[in-house]
């Protein structure tokens, strides 16, 4: 064999070798589950996911995204299997049914429950814990009118806070319809979390400090599972009209299978499968229950749930198929590939981690909320400067200000008729909220910054131990950071600014360093020698030859705290972000790309203005006027 042959030879054995250590043969479809974000649905997506592949000789993978997205996506025939489709929550899932856009194979549960619960605790107290009863006569949500002040909400002082669903559900509209029915709007705000993390986030850092709250919740979820919630009574379930107005309690929603037209047309052994597929919100409560105490990922939780329930499995499956799962169900080591598979994984106790993070929080609470009342004054403060500026004010200013910047009164009419079309498509006051968050993030991050900067710019061995750090807070997924904003800080402005201060830090931190580390060597040596000292070299001749570059800087932190403050909407930051998201979330193509447009707008004005100051000061350094030159 000559040696051009050699090393195909030995390629296609390898690969031989890994398919016969796999122990199956290749895998007729791939079947796309829809992820939806909760744990229920990705129990679920694991139990049929297992089936599916002991039973049919499938492989599976999920598609994350949200309710309403993954309902389209269905519907374009972009995912196959959607195991819980929420059909009250859905808008325009009837219509899209009877129109045949997608196929409903049956109801996966029927019986759970949703609306306004409270922590138990609340109402009757925990002896165990040292909490009294804060409100021992609250049993519904008409009741909930006398106790405005146990929920308050710290971003409007004197009115309480109700926590409604995620925007772009409908239940999320019936729920505000619900406050505003029971006139609870009058003393509550209707607080929306942007998210079902941020929700049980919020309910998860309240319960474990003992604190009230009172919001939307649903079930089956491990939330409900874990903690002790109370749903409280509202007038009885009539009729739809009346339920969708939120007059009455709500009603149990049909959680139904869903498949697309193609896979249905495609797969219909499978189809059958799923269409005798049907738990409860009991058993999914149960597992989920389990999940949560054993610490058992989706995959290892849908093998104990159905080992532990084989009459469902006869219920679902026939003769051939029920023992093809069975003996999956039985495979141990044996079943592993190592040729492909990882041979071990580390067993870390991220749940011990979160306790002792969560521990953290409950015990330094009044620091933390310190900080976050802080914070909302800030915030409070900027949002009313801005707005005893009248619209057409600061027109003017960013038409004079463009104009001075350029020296073109085209530009500066530019500026002014663009920022002009932000209040023409009604967005007006919204801008006005996401520049507080904005604002306040940036005069902190300066105020942090600038001085981290000039300390590492100095010190070459504080530049080795926070350069890692700024790496690190550079490359980290930006959502990471909404973790522990949520939990020390709650929902809302304040760990919006936070989380944005975190991500948007970094840019003047380097700049300011690396602007002071580039001035000539020999210039900071002239300054020594006439007797200038260490901080008068600083401040007189480094920082002042460093300034375009830390500008710089300053316009970089400015542009990613914009960026940044959309993403916070999920959190429940208030402003064009959070329009941005219920546009997604209800695919509302011309409500996003208005308020998605908004958003291109203030960023380009913010950033031009900032680049022209920059630019004015690199030409004149010495701050002169033209006119004195």
């Amino acid at each position: 064999m000559g040696k051009r042959t050699v090393w195909p030879a030995l390629l296609a054995a390898v690969l031989a070798a890994g398919a016969g250590l796999s122990g199956c043969a290749s895998k007729s479809r791939e079947i796309v589950f829809a992820d939806v974000g909760w744990d229920s649905v990705k129990f679920h997506n694991a139990v049929a996911g297992l089936i599916a592949e002991a039973a049919f000789g499938y492989t599976w993978k999920e598609v994350p995204g949200s309710s309403p997205i993954m309902h389209e996506a269905l519907k374009n025939g972009e995912i196959d299997v959607n195991m819980e489709e929420w059909t009250d929550n859905l808008t325009g899932y009837d219509e899209d049914l009877e129109a045949g856009l997608f196929k409903e194979l049956g109801t996966n549960f029927g019986d759970n429950i949703q609306g306004f619960y409270v922590p138990r605790y609340v109402i009757e107290g925990d002896e165990e814990r040292g909490i009294e009863p804060m409100a021992p006569d609250l049993k519904t949500v008409q009741d909930l009118a006398g106790y405005a002040d146990l929920f308050p909400d710290d971003e409007n002082p004197g009115m309480g806070r109700i926590y409604g669903a995620i925007p772009g559900w409908e239940i999320n509209e019936i729920m505000l319809k619900k406050v505003q029915y029971n006139g609870l709007d009058q003393m509550y705000n209707f607080f929306q979390p942007g998210s079902d993390s941020a929700l049980s986030a919020a309910f998860t850092s309240a319960y474990e400090k003992g604190e009230p709250i009172v919001g939307y919740y649903w079930e089956p979820t491990w939330l409900t599972g874990k903690y002790d919630l109370v749903l409280l009574d509202d007038y009885p379930y009539v009729d739809d009209a009346q339920y969708k107005e939120g007059k009455t309690a709500c009603p149990s929603v049909d959680v139904t299978i869903g498949v697309s037209n193609a896979f249905y047309e495609q797969e219909p052994e499978f189809c059958a499968f799923l269409e005798k597929y049907e738990t409860s919100s009991a058993l999914t409560s149960e597992a989920l229950a389990h999940m949560q105490d054993t610490g058992d990922d989706y995959n290892e939780t849908a093998r104990w749930f159905l080992t532990e329930h084989p009459e469902l499995m006869e219920a679902w499956l026939d003769a051939d198929q029920l023992e093809d799962v069975r003996g999956a169900l039985g495979l141990s080591e044996e079943g592993i590939n190592y040729f492909f598979d990882f041979p071990f994984v580390l067993p870390i106790d991220v749940e011990a981690f979160d306790t002792s993070v969560k521990n953290f929080a409950a015990q330094f609470s009044g620091f933390f909320d310190a900080i976050r009342g802080a914070l909302n004054g800030l915030i409070q403060l900027i949002d009313g400067i801005l707005n005893l500026i009248p619209w057409w004010l600061l027109i003017l200013l960013v038409f004079f200000a463009g104009f001075r910047l350029s020296k073109k009164p085209l530009t500066g009419l530019l500026y002014a008729a663009l920022l002009f079309l932000v209040g023409v498509i009604g967005l007006w006051d919204l801008m006005y909220e996401t520049l507080s968050i904005v604002l306040a993030s940036v005069v902190i991050s300066l105020l942090l910054g600038l001085p981290t900067g000039i300390l590492i710019s100095g010190s070459d061995r504080a530049n080795v131990i926070i350069r890692p750090i700024l790496d690190t807070m550079q490359t980290m997924p930006v959502f990471v950071y909404l973790i522990p904003a949520v939990l020390f800080f709650g929902l809302g402005k304040a760990p919006a600014v936070i989380a944005t201060t975190i991500y948007a830090i970094v840019p003047v931190i380097r700049l300011t360093s690396h602007g002071i580390r580039q001035v000539d060597p020999e210039v900071v040596e002239a300054a020594r020698s006439f007797g200038s000292t260490r901080m008068q070299c600083l401040f007189k001749v480094q920082i002042p030859q460093a300034l375009p570059t830390i500008l710089t800087g300053v316009n970089q932190t400015l542009m990613m705290a914009m960026a940044m403050v959309v993403t916070c909407s999920m959190i429940g930051a208030s402003g064009l972000g959070m329009e941005v998201l219920i546009s997604v979330n209800r695919i509302e193509i011309g409500r996003g790309l208005l308020a998605g447009s908004a958003v291109v707008i203030v960023a380009i004005l913010l950033d031009r203005l900032t680049q022209g100051w920059l630019k004015r000061k690199e030409e004149n350094p010495d701050g002169r006027s033209e006119e004195n030159e």
